[in-house]
């Protein structure tokens, strides 16, 4: 995203290019795309259960020699006051055609601080559904980090001769590649997007800039689901960083207005489908893409978002067998928060304005990433020890509520800049803001209203590193939430982002 853009609703983050935002609202253009394409052929009965023995094959992931990473058209570009030198990349990856391995070709965009020769951090980035590389999403991450970082275009995306790389993409096969699972769950796009992914890290191994001990990967939205894929899949990783991406989908689309449902929708294709199951069997389940994972996590996601919402974010880090961090950006969701300042001025309606949502998940994003990747690599010693994550109790009697928390005050230079609670009382639709004043060891409230029995909740915690103004580096912790037992969330629908709901209408 380039820095006039910002008015755009493709680029509601305003976090430059460190989060892809070019694919906050994406999925509505793509399930048009989908209804627009060829009728697909009736199937019939599949059997999910034939596939491959190897999901991920580690040794085909980190054959070198059949990456053939290849650097290009060298030059020096300013990005956020600093000099960083860019390349083109190409290299090989994998798509699975009726089960059979096909190589593809992979373009990338390298980048890296001008003038430091390494060993450095290295960084894979993967962008959302429908979305593509462009050059500042290299230099802005490499910016921020002050490392080697590789942005790449996923299977059959792109929009121009620098950027477009070969395969199926998701609208392929009339909407059907993204659920292209039998016999091979290895067909679906998801996998040829996690595989060009950490084919990237391969990429990373072998640039001379880059420290192979130190690789991380992160991502918005389809490849936030993708770092959690690469982060379950490939040992090399130290640090994962997923953002607005989850796993679960099982738990999201509990409720019927899950995103997931019109992509499902329009490749003529429901819940019940082998096909789904086999996705979510084979890919997408927490126990089976994490069970053997080892590398550190820190997962940003948005309090009300309609693909990947708190339901599937809880059963997602309740699956890791690793520590974790979890940052949870109240009111953020995957683009339908944009009509909030219209609706707020013009019709009345008590919102959150569009520009503190904005801010808010951009703080988290860039803080988590900031913050996690210098932690895990030893790159900046604020970041030695981060802070553990706060714990949230609430005390109710006599309809009012105290909402308390113990919170790690933040080793070394860090320091508490602001304590929150988040409570949710519409499942999840909307959240309010209870601020928390420090009394002596714990975080309190003023009291307030109770909060009703089926209501969402979590603390989060605001850290600074105690620098001036516009030169403070910040990043939070959230609390898991608490959902109350059989949490469905309320969702805005894909293709008017539920204004009926927002009016009162059932």
């Amino acid at each position: 995203m380039e820095p006039d853009d910002v008015v755009e609703p493709d680029d509601v983050l305003e976090p430059d290019d460190v989060l892809e935002p070019d694919d906050v609202l994406e999925p509505a253009d793509v399930v048009a795309d989908l209804a627009d394409a060829a009728p697909a052929e009736d199937a019939g009965p599949a059997d999910a259960t034939p596939g491959p023995a190897v999901v991920w094959d580690q040794a085909l992931i980190a054959d070198a020699a059949t990456a053939s990473c290849t650097w290009t058209a060298q030059q020096t570009v300013l990005k956020e006051g600093k000099q960083i030198t860019l390349w083109n990349l190409s290299y090989t990856s994998y798509e699975s055609i009726d089960g059979v391995l096909q190589p593809i070709t992979i373009k990338a965009f390298a980048a890296k601080p001008a003038g430091k020769s390494g060993p450095m951090p290295g960084v894979v980035q993967a962008h959302g559904l429908g979305g593509m590389a462009k050059p500042a999403n290299a230099t802005g991450l490499a910016a921020l980090l002050d490392t080697y970082v590789i942005a790449y275009t996923g299977p059959g995306g792109g929009d121009g001769p620098d950027n477009t790389s070969g395969g199926l993409g998701p609208s392929a096969l009339a909407g059907k590649r993204l659920f292209d699972t039998l016999p091979d769950p290895r067909g679906s796009w998801i996998w040829a997007h996690a595989m060009a992914a950490m084919r990237g890290v391969t990429c990373l191994e072998v640039a001379p800039e880059v420290d192979n001990t130190r690789l991380g990967i992160t991502g918005y939205s389809a490849g936030g689901v993708v770092s959690w894929l690469a982060a379950g899949a490939d040992n090399r990783l130290k640090a994962a960083v997923p953002l607005s991406g989850n796993l679960a989908w099982d738990e999201a689309v509990k409720s019927p207005d899950a995103w997931q449902h019109a992509l499902l929708t329009a490749a003529q294709l429901t819940i019940q489908s082998p096909e789904w199951g086999a996705l979510i069997a084979k890919l997408v389940t927490p126990q089976v893409a994490l069970g053997l994972a080892n590398t550190p996590v820190f997962m940003v996601n948005g309090g009300a978002d309609e693909f990947f919402p708190l339901s599937s974010t809880a059963a997602t880090i309740a699956a890791l067998p690793t520590a974790h961090y979890l940052s949870i950006a109240a009111n953020y969701d995957h683009g339908c928060y944009v009509l909030n300042d219209t609706l707020k001025d013009t019709l009345g309606v008590p919102l959150e304005s569009t520009t503190a949502i904005e801010a808010r998940a951009s703080e988290r994003a860039k803080g988590a990433q900031r913050a996690f990747f210098h932690h895990t690599f030893g790159t900046d010693g604020r970041y030695a020890t981060l802070p553990k994550p706060p714990k949230l109790s609430v005390q109710s009697a006599l309809g009012a509520a105290i909402f308390t928390a113990e919170v790690d005050p933040g080793p070394g230079q860090l320091s508490v800049d602001e304590v929150s609670a988040w409570w949710s009382g519409d499942n999840a639709f909307t959240f309010l803001e209870i601020p928390l004043k420090s009394q002596g060891a714990l975080y309190v409230s003023d009291p307030v209203p109770a909060p009703p029995p089926h209501s969402v909740y979590y603390v989060d915690v605001l850290y600074t590193d105690g620098g001036f103004g516009p030169f403070a580096e910040r990043f939070s912790v959230s609390s898991a939430p608490v959902l109350p037992a059989g949490h469905v969330p309320k969702i805005r629908g894909i293709n008017d982002c539920g204004l009926d709901m927002l009016f009162g209408a059932p």
